[in-house]
């Protein structure tokens, strides 16, 4: 028996600022590495159009970079997704250097990134765009930062608000903005930068999760990372990230399953701030 932890977050909205006209509700999609939750992903479909999102985001990683790789699963995924609503794509490390090295991955990327936008797929290549949903002026940003930023001692790397605003430009003070950010490690910058909502993911929560303590190692070896899977609050800012839907720099999880994570913007206070459940199903 297939198992898959199904966590909604609800994250308040002052109506003071933004009145609502009704929740808005997203689904966040992280680190698929082609994995299939049902044949031809339907069970996570299914999960997906229970919630009935008014929007998809994806923070990185729906491939495996590596030469010659089928991409057939993640293209197939966003294609049946695009057909119902709106899908916000960003690039994570894996997806980046197959468009960083063609001398390696040959077209790979170009075909691949190619298939989504003919398919209707928002890719944020370090870009932004603005919607309008229920009432709410969203404008979301797609971070893709370089390889530099994912190698083995990333995390002693800094990044810096003013590289974030070269590559994305100011934060539009109007918007509530959403920034897709594959990599958690540099969440006070992007809080600094401005960022109201950030959704990443990449640590696929910590390989193997200790209970009482979380996960125990990140995809950089590096031990207990601190932003693992779940919310976190930086200045005004809130950060959600995914444990990821698959595996692959280290091809297991133990007591850690994978993770569809959805999204509740609201102007109620009184509702539960986090609800899970597990989803089975026989492969």
């Amino acid at each position: 028996m297939k198992k898959m932890r199904d966590v909604l977050y609800r994250i308040w909205i002052d109506p003071q600022k933004y009145r609502l006209e009704q929740p808005v509700r997203m689904v966040l999609l992280a680190d698929l590495h082609n994995n299939q939750i049902g044949k031809n992903n339907r069970v996570l479909i299914h999960e997906i159009k229970k919630f009935q999102p008014d929007l998809i985001l994806v923070a990185g990683d729906s491939i495996v970079g590596e030469p010659e790789s089928d991409t057939s699963v993640a293209k197939n995924l966003m294609k049946k997704l695009s057909e119902q609503y709106p899908v916000y794509y960003e690039n994570g490390n894996h997806e980046h250097r197959m468009k960083a090295k063609p001398e390696i991955y040959g077209d790979e990327y170009r075909k691949y990134s190619q298939y989504l936008k003919q398919n209707g797929i928002h890719l944020l290549e370090n870009k932004r765009e603005k919607v309008d949903i229920k009432g709410l002026p969203i404008m979301i940003y797609g971070l893709e930062l370089g390889q530099q930023y994912f190698r083995r001692n990333a995390w002693r790397k800094s990044l810096t608000v003013e590289e974030i605003t070269y590559d994305l430009g100011s934060r539009k003070k109007d918007d509530f903005t959403i920034l897709l950010a594959h990599n958690p490690v540099f969440f006070p910058t992007y809080a600094k930068w401005g960022a109201d909502l950030v959704c990443s993911g990449h640590l696929h929560g910590g390989i193997v999760r200790i209970p009482g303590i979380g996960g125990l190692i990140s995809p950089q070896m590096r031990l207990f990372p601190k932003y693992d899977r779940g919310r976190y609050r930086e200045r005004k800012s809130t950060m959600i990230v995914s444990a990821g839907l698959g595996c692959h720099t280290i091809p297991f999880r133990l007591f850690n399953p994978i993770e569809l994570v959805k999204i509740e913007l609201t102007n109620q206070k009184d509702k539960a701030q986090i609800e899970e459940n597990m989803v089975r199903w026989k492969q």
